[in-house]
């Protein structure tokens, strides 16, 4: 994996920072004492231990507060969020020269596609752009979708957005989605309705997701089915500056009341499960990353929904299939976010 913080030493140089905070993603903390060598001749550095989301997720304001700058591996910037500080994204990016076998790719043909939405994480951004070199020379046509404002991207894919996939999704027979791990394939999957594949760079094969995305749905509707009987709601905004859902986490709050169930407006910077089984309440409804609410379900004692599903399960949104919860805007987070 490539990572290089020479533009980010420049840029924070040329603001004039002195205290930067260091944020490195769980793969790249090995790295960690070297990179905090190089800082440190320049800078007084502060290191974050704390897991964090991505470009969503800078820290609590107790901490970017008292820095200049915010240093930040392993992620792109999000365009759209206002960010408090200067904030520098040090892109990490795999070897485009890895080996993809072009057997591998002939799957697609031989399954009737010709028209290939290409998808992908940030870390496998130029590997993407490599394959729609490679497609045309097997018979196929590539196709990579324009992302929104809250992507940097164009094909470019997160946990809490696939624009990239909306924007051509009436123009190509199926996708493929080069990233790591089957979220984003479902995510895909889901929001398209279109065949999927995950490109496996460990097995160096395609690997179809319909199975996995109708396996997720009938878990997602058994776990969301039992808020029915739930009687109080905590409705949670998350305060990460690129998570910020106010206005959402409000509507909800006004839907809840119509049903004549009682429900609270809660915030938290740090979600953890064992606060809401404090306060009683029969189901929460988390209106930060979608990921929360389905990767951390098991956490928790009581269902845990993305707004979406709340919305889908009590009638106030209409649809014969499951819908992800994306993110395409967040709120601003500033001093007045209390009266808003």
């Amino acid at each position: 994996m490539r990572v290089s913080i020479d533009e980010a030493i420049e840029g924070a140089r040329a603001i004039g920072a002195k205290r930067i905070l260091l944020q490195l993603p769980d793969g790249l903390k090995p790295d960690v004492f070297h990179i905090y060598d190089r800082l440190r001749s320049e800078f007084s550095v502060i290191v974050s231990s704390e897991p964090f989301y991505g470009a969503c997720d800078i820290g609590s304001p107790e901490v970017y507060s008292r820095v200049d700058a915010v240093i930040q591996l392993g992620h792109s910037e999000m365009p759209n969020v206002d960010y408090p500080k200067p904030v520098f994204f040090v892109e990490a990016r795999i070897n485009s020269e890895i080996q993809i076998p072009p057997d591998s790719l002939l799957q697609l043909k031989d399954a009737g596609y010709r028209k290939i939405g290409l998808l992908c994480s940030i870390q496998y951004i130029d590997l993407m752009n490599r394959l729609a070199l490679m497609l045309p020379e097997l018979g196929l046509v590539p196709v990579i979708g324009k992302q929104d404002a809250r992507m940097k991207y164009p094909g470019q894919v997160i946990g809490c957005n696939f624009s990239a996939a909306h924007s051509v999704a009436a123009d190509v027979d199926c996708f493929l989605v080069v990233s790591t791990g089957k979220f984003h394939g479902i995510g895909v999957q889901l929001s398209t309705e279109k065949p999927v594949y995950i490109l496996d760079m460990n097995m160096k094969s395609l690997v179809p997701m319909q199975e996995e995305t109708d396996q997720f749905v009938r878990k997602r509707y058994a776990r969301i089915s039992r808020a029915l009987d739930a009687r109080k709601f905590c409705v949670v905004v998350d305060t990460k500056i690129g998570q910020f859902r106010i206005k959402l986490a409000n509507v909800i709050l006004d839907q809840i009341r119509k049903l004549g169930l009682e429900g609270v407006l809660c915030y938290t910077n740090d979600v953890k499960p064992s606060d809401y089984e404090n306060m009683r309440c029969d189901a929460v409804i988390f209106t930060g990353c979608p990921r929360v609410s389905i990767d951390d379900e098991q956490k928790f004692s009581m269902p845990i929904l993305t707004p979406v599903e709340f919305q889908l399960l009590f009638g106030f949104k209409r649809s014969n299939r499951y819908i992800m919860d994306e993110i395409v805007a967040v709120d601003r987070l500033d001093s007045d976010w209390l009266s808003n």
